[in-house]
């Protein structure tokens, strides 16, 4: 038998038979720069949209909160307490830490009108407060002096009560930290009195 001379391996243009290794390696190459380019702008966006699911969340959550605090704050139940409103107040804003608004004591202002140095604060960053009005609360912290044996001070020609929930939001990414780093999500609520 003879010499084969078709053999990639042997023959002189054995070079041109692995360009394609080449041309794949630099096909390789300029996947991974674009992905270094696009990467960046795809995990923007992806965390951008967890951003405005958790300020959805925190809205709805908030107001379904305020929602059932004003209604079980019109209930005769809560005239001399604000206990049973903020245990339900808790009980609907599980997500986020919820506390008691230091403010939201007896002779406390309204909040759709706050006026006079009992008016609603504002939460630190992740956490919310809220507020009772007309408050039942002697002192501080609320959630802790919340019976009284005064009925709650009820105009008697408006019957209503108000819950507000204010929820400080602190985004996740640092880019939106600069352009929105004090908002705050606030929701009242205002119910008659049955």
């Amino acid at each position: 038998m003879g010499l084969v001379t078709n053999d990639p391996r042997r023959s002189t243009s054995s070079r041109a038979a692995y360009r394609p290794l080449n041309g794949r390696r630099s096909q390789r190459s300029q996947a991974l720069v674009e992905f270094a380019v696009v990467a960046p702008l795809f995990l923007l966006v992806i965390f951008s949209a967890v951003d405005i699911s958790r300020l959805l969340y925190a809205y709805t959550a908030i107001s379904s909160a305020a929602r059932d605090g004003a209604r079980t704050a019109s209930l005769a139940s809560a005239t001399f307490s604000d206990c049973q409103i903020i245990q339900q107040i808790e009980l609907v804003g599980q997500g986020f830490t919820l506390k008691m608004d230091p403010n939201s004591i007896v002779g406390n202002s309204d909040p759709n009108n706050p006026a006079g140095a009992l008016r609603p604060s504002t939460p630190p960053p992740n956490s919310a407060y809220a507020y009772i009005w007309p408050a039942v609360a002697t002192a501080n912290p609320p959630d802790a002096n919340c019976n009284s044996a005064q009925q709650r001070a009820i105009s008697p020609s408006v019957k209503q009560v108000a819950v507000s929930v204010q929820f400080h939001f602190a985004p996740l990414l640092p880019l939106w930290s600069n352009f929105a780093s004090n908002l705050i999500v606030k929701s009242t609520s205002v119910v008659t009195v049955e």
